[in-house]
């Protein structure tokens, strides 16, 4: 921080202090009693620079003289009356009765003169300016609130409070899995927070996702459907709450009789609990992954159970062998974001003499990336998708918000969709889809 900063012009007209009088003595006289002014109580008035520095400013300013300089004003009242401040060179020293004498400068006092100094929403400060543990960031804390800034990660300095503040106080403040704030509050969809890795948002009357339950019951509690194939565990860090998000791998009922043979019998659903060949399910907040696999059920045919589900590196490789197991692997990508692998088999795959033995196998990977913030799309939550798979079967890729703006808010939002081609693209080569738009319609990937 720049303890250097050219102060501003000092604010309110100087007003000469009175003398201490003795209160019997007012008594006597005047038979009534003159409050002695605010910073009367601590050291005499001492003159530095030409200037006069006093009580409780005075105690502080020795504390910082190497920073402060020489005052440029005497003491001087607050514009609400109530405080007293000085100006020095290399800042200032506000006092208030119920918040003690402070120093302020540089960028921190450059911002709280933004917000409206000791008359705006953070009020006075209540410390001085306090260095974090990583040992570059900086805070100080106010009646309202907090200001943080660092030299790199911050965009500035940002004022802290209210829900959010405590949302992210209680994720670690700065050192947790959000980091510095890089935006002031932005009333956008109730109110947003965006910090270095993920936005903490806000509603007066926000309410709780009733599709998050569901979802955490198909993909991380319980047992699956008989028949299916269900396990998860934390596989990844914990990082900044964007709710769950589950990307499904489908064959869509588009009045193909082969695909409806084979198929889940849909078009695209928001519901946990959809019908797909292969869902992985990821909690941003905690880590943990989920991995559900269908039975496969054609035409007819008795229903056959789901083949193993192995969690390799090997679903990285593109293959339509006849190995019955279905792979998938889960990794950390990039900044906050993941990657997944997928290699699931049809359960028929070892029946001798099926027809349905040698469909192939259902390759895809997705890198699922948080979307950056920028002064354009400031209310982004969500994820940039990208995959390269097979052009056969469908992909939907949503996530759901654990709270809602209110009670009639979407309780899903769709990241990216691509739509199938022919079946007999399972085994044609792979090609590259992506979306870098997300929350918001339209939701088709563009392909190459």
């Amino acid at each position: 921080m720049n303890t250097t900063r050219e102060p501003s012009t000092p604010r309110g007209r100087v007003r000469r202090r009175g003398a201490k009088i003795s209160l019997l003595f007012t008594a006597l006289l005047a038979g009534s009693l003159f409050p002695a002014p605010a910073s009367a109580a601590g050291k005499d008035p001492e003159q530095i620079c030409g200037r006069t520095v006093q009580g409780r400013i005075l105690e502080k300013y020795r504390e910082y003289r190497a920073t402060l300089g020489c005052p440029r004003s005497d003491e001087q009242t607050a514009p609400d009356g109530v405080g007293r401040f000085s100006v020095f060179d290399g800042g200032s020293i506000y006092w208030s009765p119920s918040t003690d004498a402070h120093a302020i400068w540089g960028l921190i006092r450059d911002k709280w003169a933004a917000m409206g100094w000791e008359k705006g929403s953070l009020g006075y400060p209540t410390s001085d300016e306090l260095s974090l543990p990583d040992g570059a960031g900086k805070r100080q804390v106010f009646q309202g609130g907090s200001l943080y800034w660092h030299p790199t990660r911050s965009k500035g300095v940002h004022p802290v409070w209210g829900l959010i503040g405590q949302r992210w106080g209680q994720a670690g403040w700065e050192g947790g899995v959000y980091g510095y704030p890089i935006t002031d509050e932005l009333q956008q969809e109730g109110v947003t927070q965006m910090f270095e890795h993920g936005p903490i948002r806000w509603s007066p009357n926000e309410t709780a996702n009733p599709l998050i339950p569901r979802a955490n019951a198909q993909f991380f509690q319980g047992s699956p459907a008989p028949g299916d194939l269900k396990e998860s565990a934390t596989l990844l860090p914990k990082g900044p709450d964007r709710g769950i998000v589950v990307v499904r791998g489908y064959i869509g009922d588009d009045g193909n009789p082969v695909n409806h043979a084979l198929g889940n019998h849909r078009l695209w659903s928001t519901e946990p609990e959809a019908g797909s060949k292969v869902a992985i399910a990821w909690d941003t907040a905690t880590g943990q992954v989920g991995i559900y696999v269908d039975q496969s059920c054609v035409g007819d045919l008795t229903c056959r159970n789901a083949k193993p589900l192995v969690r390799t590196e090997h679903a990285k490789v593109v293959q339509d062998d006849r190995t019955p197991q279905n792979e998938y692997w889960v990794e950390p990508y990039g900044d906050g974001g993941i990657r997944v692998d997928v290699s699931a088999v049809n359960s028929f795959v070892d029946v001798p003499g099926s027809q349905y033995a040698d469909l192939g196998r259902i390759n895809a990977t997705f890198h699922i990336i948080p979307h950056v913030y920028d002064d354009k799309n400031k209310n982004f939550t969500g994820f940039d998708v990208d995959t390269n798979k097979d052009k056969y079967p469908s992909w939907e890729v949503l996530r759901y918000p654990r709270l809602l703006e209110n009670s009639g808010s979407p309780q899903a939002l769709w990241q990216g969709t691509v739509w199938q081609g022919s079946i007999v693209d399972l085994k044609a080569p792979q090609h590259l889809c992506y979306r870098n738009d997300p929350d918001h319609a339209p939701v088709s990937m563009t392909c190459n």
